[in-house]
């Protein structure tokens, strides 16, 4: 998928334009938003340090965090977000088991705000559809109703429970038992959202967590010479975040320049702005994570190879658990 990405942006975008717009790019709003993104990354650990209700300090969040994010940079299969759940569940008194389901519930968090910010971001792009928009604002219903289906299924365990088994149990080629089990380790992540109080929080941090991004993304935008408001901006930063779901190489090259450069082209951007920005933002979000990575390694004594080992370990037990009867 990276790699067809690549040969699509060349096809759609004349390469010399964006070396002119990489050269006469402007620093100092680059500053800014490698600023943004730094908020952002700080912001996401105070939001994830809630969900462990705060019993551990904030830097061993922080530095755990960061150390996930450089992986995922640098590593398949988001093997970071794997990485994080490992390492914070050797931080006492959290365990492996709360590691791995906040992971889950923080991409449910991050995919409310992308699908409900969405529809509104559309009023940007004048050159989309009419039918294309109406899928776009389609496409978010399902998603958030499916979100609040799991949220009732998290209060209604036995019935979920129940209904999981009676409809996986009509499908030969799974085993039954396994997927109930790994449908509970997802409802288990979404305890937090059970909780009135911690569910507004929560929402309150999953929305400030992204303003930053969406500065970081105008920024971004203006220094290499494109001309964007906040909201058109934010509709770059929703094709972003939901052209990266799809798999493909580490740090997400391809595409994620893809889906950035469709969007701005479809807000009527030039070439060289469109696909320089793709550039440079994804060059500075990969400098900027390892850089916090290694620092974050640094911090908490371990090695790179050391993490990887023990993720390693910690998958190959995972796999042959499930193989068990």
């Amino acid at each position: 998928m990276s790699i067809i990405s690549i040969i699509l942006i060349l096809l759609l975008v004349d390469p010399g334009e964006i070396l002119i717009a990489l050269q006469q790019a402007d620093l100092s709003l680059i500053a800014l938003s490698a600023g943004g993104i730094l908020l952002f990354m700080v912001i996401r650990s105070i939001r994830w340090r809630y969900m462990l209700a705060n019993e551990i300090s904030w830097s061993q969040v922080f530095h755990i965090q960061n150390i996930g994010y450089m992986f995922n940079m640098v590593l398949p299969l988001r093997l970071g977000d794997v990485a994080r759940a490992v390492l914070i569940g050797n931080v006492p008194p959290i365990t492996l088991a709360r590691g791995l389901s906040t992971m889950v519930v923080e991409r449910i968090l991050d995919m409310m705000f992308v699908v409900a910010l969405l529809p509104f971001t559309l009023t940007e792009v004048a050159s989309l559809p009419a039918w294309m928009q109406d899928g776009a604002r389609a496409s978010g219903i399902v998603a958030v109703a499916a979100i609040g289906l799991l949220i009732i299924a998290a209060n209604q365990r036995k019935l979920a429970n129940r209904w999981g088994t009676a409809v996986l149990n009509r499908i030969p080629f799974l085993d039954t038992e396994q997927w109930v089990r790994r449908m509970n380790d997802l409802l288990d992540g979404l305890g937090s959202l059970t909780r009135l109080k911690d569910s507004l929080v929560l929402v309150f941090f999953s929305i400030l967590v992204w303003i930053p991004i969406l500065f970081a993304y105008q920024w971004g935008i203006l220094a290499v010479g494109g001309q964007v408001s906040l909201l058109a901006a934010s509709f770059v930063v929703c094709a972003a975040a939901l052209s990266i779901a799809i798999p493909s190489s580490p740090g997400q090259i391809g595409v994620f320049h893809i889906g950035v450069t469709a969007a701005m082209l479809a807000l009527g951007q030039s070439d060289g702005a469109a696909a320089g920005f793709a550039v440079v933002y994804h060059a500075l979000n990969l400098i900027t994570m390892i850089i916090l990575g290694l620092i974050g390694l640094s911090s908490i004594g371990a090695t790179f190879n050391s993490v990887v080992e023990t993720t390693q370990r910690f998958m190959r037990r995972r796999q042959l658990s499930e193989k068990q009867p």
